[in-house]
């Protein structure tokens, strides 16, 4: 029995992968032949795109996928990421909604959500910005992984470098509100196709000149590895006082990868779901999922016999 480990399947996008029945055949299939039966599966985040897309099409797009999910009748646990990242605002509101009800108008910051939502007739445990669990006498934490990359918009670094100057040091809490309202700028541009249509036009204009010169895509956060990012995860995971964590899983950059430091967590990029149709691809290494069981943690590609990355869980 193992647990399935899929990121960033971007349903909505003419690339993403699993919106075709005939792949999610062909991802089971594979499961059932070198691991056997899954008794959960955990989605990390960027599961629906709801930044390119209204979101009647990112989840029409994973009907088939969904209902798969709902057919092997397995928990479903579902950490949220920046481009689904609207289902936690959603949440916020129900949350704001019952307060104001019972007449609470207090602000209050939760640090962790834990909710559930039903898609497509199946019963999904809805986790953010973590999900922890343990697995042979280790802690496990699974996140999307987009808190590492840090606020990226201008305007908002510079409200946090102001905050800085000031002398207050910005706070887990300030960087979820300055983030929320950068990604529900993006969210509700989804809703005016010619925003969406030329966000589009830049982002294929950028990818062309990166395949022009590809020494200017070693600074894009896409090109990140799981080594250089190890600093940020620790920082991550000591800023949020998370305590000793054995094996930290993530996706966001679309980039799989497994790296460890001496004294350090475990650090596995379970990497993405999509396949780009043109000749603009960035990707190393498309369609990827991680398989975790009692004694081996195993990266596998949609169609590749043998495992990316194999590491026994010691």
């Amino acid at each position: 029995m193992a647990s399935l480990i899929i990121s960033d399947t971007h349903f909505g996008l003419d690339s993403s992968t699993l919106k075709n029945p005939k792949k999610v055949e062909q991802l089971m299939q594979e499961i059932l032949e070198y691991h056997g039966d899954c008794d959960e599966v955990i989605l990390l985040g960027d599961i629906f795109d709801l930044w390119r897309v209204r979101p009647e099409a990112a989840m029409s797009d994973s009907i088939s996928f969904l209902k798969t999910l709902s057919g092997m009748d397995i928990p479903v646990r579902y950490v949220v990421g920046n481009h689904d990242h609207h289902l936690v605002v959603q949440k916020q509101d129900a949350e704001l909604m019952e307060r104001a009800a019972r007449g609470d108008f207090e602000p209050v910051y939760i640090p962790t959500l834990r909710w559930h939502r039903r898609f497509a007739g199946i019963d999904v445990d809805m986790l953010y910005p973590t999900y922890r669990a343990r697995c042979r006498r280790k802690t496990f934490l699974f996140t999307h992984g987009h808190h590492l990359d840090g606020i990226q918009t201008f305007t908002l670094q510079m409200v946090e470098a102001l905050r800085r100057l000031s002398g207050i040091e910005p706070l887990p809490s300030d960087e979820e509100m300055m983030m929320t309202y950068a990604y529900e700028s993006i969210y509700r541009s989804a809703c005016i196709g010619e925003v969406v249509s030329f966000e589009n036009s830049l982002w294929k204009a950028s990818s062309l000149i990166l395949r022009l010169n590809p020494s200017l895509y070693s600074h894009q956060q896409r090109s990140i590895s799981v080594e250089r990012q190890y600093g940020e995860i620790e920082r991550f995971i000591r800023e949020r006082e998370l305590g000793k964590i054995d094996c930290f899983i993530y996706g966001d950059t679309h980039r799989t990868g497994i790296y460890q430091r001496r004294g350090g967590p475990l650090a596995v990029n379970t990497g993405c779901f999509i396949r780009d149709h043109d000749d603009t691809s960035h990707l190393e290494t498309p369609d990827t999922y991680l398989l975790l069981d009692d004694g081996d943690l195993t990266i596998r590609q949609l169609g590749r016999k043998t495992p990316l990355y194999l590491c026994e869980l010691l």
